[in-house]
């Protein structure tokens, strides 16, 4: 904080707004995320009579539209900061600023002061949709293929898995760009020419007008069938030159032709392949599954847990995994021991009565 005559700065580390909200009562500095670290900025705000800081603009908190919030102008700074880079050809620093303009929109979605309806709901999300298609822009421009294929999928179903429909918030036009710079991440980065194409179909169905997606979709389609026909013809040159074609045999001796393609019959009760490993027969398994649905024991929730318990606790997921795999083994030795006890007694062998 210093102060000059009747004014007044105050200088804020960018760092923070990433994880809080910003201080209703104080200023906020601008800071834009550079290539390589930061870039601090400061805003002056002009002093009461008595030397304090006139605070007559800032907001007060308390129920409030949307639009009165301040992440939400925040994310509207960033925006238009983001775009202004773009236009100046910047585009890692606005990639930059269209990330923070994500995480700010993230975090307003968890405010409790704000009047949410309907309408509120989906402005924020028109505002994080525009980022994403702004982000799939710079990720083409810097030839980022995958990070373009992601933001443009993520401009038009959010960033939710799976996707949530009310995400679903881009204009049919807008669509129809991020359908349009996908096709090309996929074209461009992949040869990726089927999803292409696909991508450019949807698109025109938006826009029939638009003579750049017809050009684009005519430009894939063309390579997509120099791409099959070269294919044909060198499938072609292979059979011309095989004398066994020519002379009408085919490519495939009798034996070849006679031989069982079925493939090995699969096991009808638990086999066991080596220690910890079993064949069991899928008939088994959705018994077990129907078992478990009758319990009502829900399957894939409980993989998910475990899946995040892996992830969030790895000693207390390895912990819970030793154990299990301790079960199992006493279970596997015990069925074993009762097999051989079974094939035993088909042998008409008896175990030595006790002395």
């Amino acid at each position: 904080l210093f102060r000059s005559g009747s004014w007044s700065g105050v200088i804020k580390c960018s760092t923070c707004s990433f994880a809080q909200r910003p201080s209703r009562a104080q200023p906020r500095a601008r800071a834009g995320r550079m290539t390589g670290g930061y870039q601090l900025g400061f805003q002056l705000t002009p002093l009461t009579s008595d030397g304090g800081l006139d605070g007559s603009g800032d907001f007060k908190g308390g129920p409030h539209p949307v639009e009165k919030d301040p992440l939400y102008k925040l994310c509207l700074d960033n925006r238009d900061a983001g775009n202004k880079l773009v236009q100046e050809n910047k585009c890692e620093e606005a990639i930059g600023r269209y990330s923070e303009l994500i995480m700010q929109s993230r975090a307003l979605d968890n405010e409790t002061d704000v009047q949410w309806t309907d309408e509120a709901r989906d402005l924020v999300r028109q505002v994080r949709a525009a980022a994403y298609l702004n982000l799939s822009l710079c990720f083409l421009k810097l030839k980022q293929w995958q990070h373009a294929v992601n933001t443009a999928t993520r401009a038009m179903q959010g960033d939710k898995d799976p996707p949530d429909p009310k995400e679903d918030v881009l204009a049919p036009e807008k669509k129809a760009k991020a359908l349009y710079r996908r096709a090309q991440a996929q074209k461009d980065g992949f040869n990726n020419l089927d999803e292409a194409v696909k991508d450019l179909k949807k698109a025109s169905e938006y826009v029939p007008d638009d003579k750049n997606v017809q050009q684009e979709l005519q430009r894939c389609q063309h390579a997509l069938a120099k791409l099959s026909k070269k294919a044909d013809k060198k499938l072609a040159g292979f059979l011309s030159a095989s004398k066994k074609v020519q002379s009408g045999e085919g490519i495939f001796s009798e034996a070849d032709r006679e031989r069982d393609t079925s493939g090995p019959s699969l096991p009808s009760d638990p086999v066991k392949v080596s220690d910890g490993l079993w064949v069991v027969p899928k008939d088994e398994i959705n018994k077990d599954v129907q078992e478990a649905k009758d319990a009502d024991i829900d399957v894939e929730e409980i993989g998910r847990e475990i899946n995040e318990l892996r992830e969030d606790k790895p000693e207390v997921f390895n912990e819970l995994r030793d154990k299990m795999k301790a079960m199992i083994e006493e279970e596997v030795a015990r069925v074993e021991k009762a097999a051989e006890g079974a094939e035993g007694g088909a042998d008409g062998t008896e175990a030595a009565p006790p002395s």
